[in-house]
């Protein structure tokens, strides 16, 4: 394990503060590298698929004012809060994203992932698709359903990121094309870790109170809420705030880079009603907890500060990327699960948590065999 050093001091970390990240100011801290995120996680502790029942979802929570770790269940998560505390919910709502089709001219099979809708009008999408080198600009796809009904779309352009630009040739009304594409599509578990698994029904894929829809990825961490949980922290008084952050693939892919700074996050689009700023900056002028359900709640929270350390409403795409020795301004708690080593989602956690802890914690869920990624327990830092 990488242990923490400053220049110039004898201490190897510094203390941190209640309701702040490290106090650096008057610090020059080194700085880290992708390597120094990276961990083994044995397999038998990775989960392929969906919990049945959630009250069995095991919660470990990290206090940063006095460095403790408790062990309990999800169902008690309620005992960290108090009336006036709000939590922060993404209500994106996921969508079936991957289509199995054929090129027009050949008949070879293909994949198309759906990443983003580019416009509307057009019924253009950005896509990812497999194999790619048999994909070219001006290729013509096509889509049958169980009826044989056929959806044709064109290669229209490459994108930065090895994908592809399709427009599809429909004359549907914008919400009977989606509705199509949904039927069209599939989702597997296995999007984001190395298993081999089998479709699977997508409503246990989505949150309880999904939404909008937009991602292409499940909320994850939001799965752990029943409504049984949700409503004995609403009888404890505690606020309930919704924003949207629409989740791509971007959230859970491994850094390739060493040097962090070099890392470019893909554009997501988020929107923060006023709302649920008026529950947010009621909450931070109480000095109560601002806990952000998932990285994705917080990073969207996180790119809408005002210049008074406040909550904005906003419409708009965010790319940011957090990592040590990031200043958290709105989100002082989190709730999330336990993710991939080199993820986009550990360096931001080490810069809300500190590193030497979330190292140590990591260890101890190791040793403790919590179940990590997509389908594994939670974690809440206060």
């Amino acid at each position: 394990m990488k242990k923490l050093y400053l220049r110039k001091s004898k201490r190897k970390t510094p203390t941190p503060k209640k309701k702040s990240s490290y106090n650096i100011s008057k610090q020059i801290l080194i700085n880290f590298k992708t390597s120094d995120f990276n961990f083994q996680v044995p397999k038998k502790l990775i989960p392929n698929k969906p919990r049945l029942d959630k009250e069995k979802v095991r919660l470990m929570v990290l206090n940063r004012e006095n460095l403790s770790i408790d062990h309990q269940y999800i169902y008690n998560l309620n005992n960290y809060f108090f009336p006036g505390d709000t939590i922060v919910f993404n209500n994106t709502k996921m969508y079936k994203s991957i289509l199995y089709g054929k090129k027009e001219k050949t008949g070879d099979k293909i994949q198309v992932y759906l990443l983003r809708e580019v416009n509307k009008k057009e019924k253009s999408w950005e896509v990812l698709v497999q194999p790619a080198r048999k994909i070219r600009i001006g290729n013509r796809l096509f889509f049958l359903d169980e009826n044989n009904d056929k959806m044709l779309a064109v290669v229209h352009d490459n994108t930065i990121s090895k994908g592809r630009i399709l427009k599809f040739n429909s004359d549907l009304p914008n919400k009977e094309f989606k509705r199509k594409i949904n039927h069209l599509g599939k989702i597997q578990a296995d999007i984001y870790t190395d298993f081999k698994h089998s479709f699977i029904d997508l409503s246990k894929m989505q949150t309880i109170y999904a939404k909008k829809a937009g991602s292409t990825s499940p909320h994850f961490p939001g799965l752990h809420f029943s409504k049984f949980l949700l409503k004995k922290l609403e009888l404890q008084g505690v606020n309930f705030s919704y924003i949207t952050l629409h989740l791509g693939t971007n959230t859970y892919e491994k850094i390739l880079v060493e040097d962090l700074q070099k890392h470019k996050m893909k554009e997501e689009y988020f929107n923060i009603p006023i709302r649920a700023c008026q529950l947010i900056n009621s909450s931070l002028k109480s000095q109560q907890k601002v806990c952000a359900v998932g990285t994705s709640t917080l990073r969207a929270l996180e790119s809408s500060v005002s210049t008074y350390n406040t909550l904005n409403p906003n419409k708009k795409w965010t790319n940011k990327f957090i990592y040590p020795y990031y200043k958290f301004n709105i989100v002082n708690s989190i709730l999330t699960n336990f993710h991939p080593p080199k993820s986009t989602l550990i360096p931001l956690l080490s810069a809300f948590t500190g590193y030497e802890f979330l190292m140590k914690a990591y260890d101890i869920a190791i040793k403790e065999k919590y179940k990590f990624y997509n389908f594994g327990d939670a974690m809440l830092i206060i």
